[in-house]
């Protein structure tokens, strides 16, 4: 009797190790939005080093003429892309302290910071194509003969 109450105590500890241990279905809903989001974000940030360059590439060529000006809107673009990542960057580290847990222990907590979350990952596809597009444009213009 005593080696299968130990059994039986073992085997219930598991258990219970194991159901403490679960991600419910909304942290591992959470962790897959903010997965995603971390993944643009991983995807745009080496993309700033270019924004820079293709800016510095377009500064001498800006002036009055109308090229010039496709020059300074170009260059208009790619500051705003960088300044958007720079704010979308700064505001998300403030909503989402970097190793702030997040859990289901407070629904109405958690459900502030999923709605949150979810508007984080607009954002940062808005701003992904806001990079893209601005390099692109950039690389149009710097292409054209002057």
């Amino acid at each position: 009797m005593n080696k299968q109450l130990k059994s039986f105590l073992y085997i219930l500890s598991c258990f219970t190790f194991i159901a403490c241990n679960q991600v419910s279905k909304e942290e591992a809903e959470f962790d897959a939005v903010m997965q995603q989001i971390i993944d643009v974000h991983d995807e745009v940030m080496p993309k700033m080093g270019e924004i820079s360059s293709l800016i510095q590439q377009l500064t001498p060529k800006i002036d009055t003429t109308a090229i010039g000006q496709s020059h300074l809107q170009a260059q208009t673009g790619l500051k705003k892309s960088y300044d958007f990542m720079m704010d979308w960057m700064s505001d998300f580290s403030t909503k989402f302290p970097h190793g702030e847990p997040v859990t289901t222990d407070n629904p109405e907590v958690f459900k502030q910071k999923m709605k949150l979350l979810l508007e984080e990952k607009t954002e940062v596809d808005a701003l992904k194509t806001q990079i893209h597009q601005s390099i692109t444009t950039a690389k149009q213009v710097l292409a054209t003969p002057q």
